[in-house]
């Protein structure tokens, strides 16, 4: 089901299930990868799930005020491979563990130029496995100015978009850029995201916001595929 030309986000360490929804219920993508990083955002980190309880997993990198997701550095020493080694151990009681663990496994197994490469790869990992073939293009690459409004309603027209599918978050400041939309004959559509219910560990409540990998190591690629289409379509 698409129901907008385009939607546009930040990149995500394994992102969760509300934004993959609203990547599958577009025609194209656009990843915000040359825009400032806030620190301490889900940006380039995420939730994951451990004995009932969310634990973060961060990606090891350098910030500094300013930086866009292109600036972004590891850290001196760091090794990306301890984040498998983690997940491994958050999710060794789920069914579906190992089989997730060996498809997620070659991105940890291979190097990395910087995060935003990393991230990048976990976006498209998640489409992948839950498939999503929603094309992905960078913002980088259409070298537009502004910000959060103006810089969405310029993206949009370079990209010739007629619809676009915002976020529920952008709701209040996208209010005083409706008028610039309507003027440029698109049309903004608001995204609806109901998270889905389904099988953790026994006797701990039900954890939702936390990374894709979650539903895949408890229902498996098979089963997750069809509890996140049938909450697409729903």
């Amino acid at each position: 089901m698409k129901i907008a030309d385009l939607c546009i986000h930040q990149p995500s360490y394994w992102p969760w299930l509300g934004l993959l929804d609203k990547i599958a219920k577009t025609k194209e993508f656009i990843l915000l990868d040359d825009v400032q990083v806030s620190k301490g955002t889900y940006q380039y980190r995420n939730q994951f799930y451990c004995n009932g309880k969310a634990k973060i997993l961060t990606i090891p990198t350098k910030i500094h005020l300013g930086y866009t997701f292109c600036d972004l550095q590891f850290l001196d020493g760091a090794n990306i491979i301890d984040h498998l080694y983690i997940l491994d151990q958050y999710y060794k009681h789920a069914p579906f563990h190992r089989e997730i663990i060996e498809l997620i496994a070659p991105i940890y197994n291979q190097h990395f130029e910087s995060p935003l490469s990393l991230l990048i790869a976990t976006i498209q990992k998640s489409m992948e496995l839950l498939g999503i073939n929603t094309p992905m293009y960078l913002s980088s690459s259409y070298k537009e100015q502004g910000r959060k409004g103006d810089l969405v309603l310029a993206l949009c027209i370079a990209h010739g978009a007629n619809s676009y599918l915002a976020g529920s978050g952008s709701y209040e400041y996208m209010q005083d850029y409706l008028y610039k939309f309507r003027s440029a004959g698109i049309t903004v559509l608001w995204h609806n995201f109901i998270h889905p219910i389904y099988p953790q560990i026994p006797n701990y409540k039900f954890i939702s916001g936390l990374s894709c990998l979650d539903l895949l190591f408890f229902m498996g690629v098979q089963k997750a595929r069809e509890i996140f289409w049938n909450n697409v379509n729903s």
